[in-house]
């Protein structure tokens, strides 16, 4: 995984391109948007958002291992390998995974547990799955944006650089899309009862297509989908 130093890199030893639609995905139902409102800045406003997300496992690489109802990834070594059948739209070598659930045309918020080597991430519709089809993994193209702990600091990852923000360690990570005005927001979520969010890092870009949460997982790490409950 990146260390902590700002610089022009690949994020990882990931595949290659394979632009094909997730066809396994699912509309999640929301309200009517409505344009020109003030974006949130609270976690009560983000929570406004919230969508229910579950994991993929037509799109999971084969190292990866789907649990607790779909809300749950891990990866305990890199010779474990989970039986999944062939798919077009199946990462092949960046072991990564898409959520069913894509934003087009809304706003939508979720928050993710994590532990380990993981990136947390925004990955749009036709982005890259194959090895073949150039670089696929989260943040290492322009269709794809991502976020993860690096052992000492937060890195940014976009189109194959990254970026190190300063920030205390926490456990859960916030993330928000406002589809249709181009706003990603990675977030640090802190606290026990009352819970608050801290701004990473804000992406501004022109989404011109849906786009669904994405997740790297290193060799035993794991992330973990929160219930707006908890």
């Amino acid at each position: 995984m990146p260390n902590c130093a700002v610089r022009n890199t690949r994020i990882m030893p990931v595949p290659r391109k394979a632009g094909r639609k997730n066809s396994s995905a699912t509309e999640v139902t929301l309200p009517p948007y409505e344009p020109n409102i003030p974006e949130p800045t609270t976690r009560a406003d983000f929570m406004k958002y919230w969508i229910p997300l579950s994991f993929d496992d037509r799109t999971a690489e084969k190292l990866l291992w789907i649990s607790e109802g779909g809300s749950k990834v891990a990866r305990t070594s890199s010779d474990a390998v989970c039986p999944y059948p062939q798919r077009p739209e199946r990462y092949d070598h960046s072991p990564q995974v898409l959520c069913k659930e894509g934003l087009l045309g809304h706003r939508g918020y979720w928050e993710v547990e994590y532990d380990g080597w993981v990136v947390i991430g925004v990955v749009s519709e036709s982005s890259p799955r194959k090895m073949q089809d150039g670089p696929c993994g989260i943040g290492e193209n322009k269709t794809s944006w991502g976020a993860g702990w690096s052992g000492s600091c937060c890195q940014i990852w976009h189109n194959a650089e990254n970026v190190d923000i300063q920030m205390p360690l926490s456990s859960t990570m916030g993330v928000y899309v406002d589809q249709p005005a181009g706003i990603i927001k990675f977030l640090l979520v802190e606290g026990e009862a009352e819970k608050e969010v801290r701004l990473i890092h804000k992406f501004k870009e022109n989404l011109q297509e849906k786009v669904f949460p994405g997740f790297w997982v290193g060799t035993n790490s794991f992330c973990l989908i929160r219930k707006k409950d908890q």
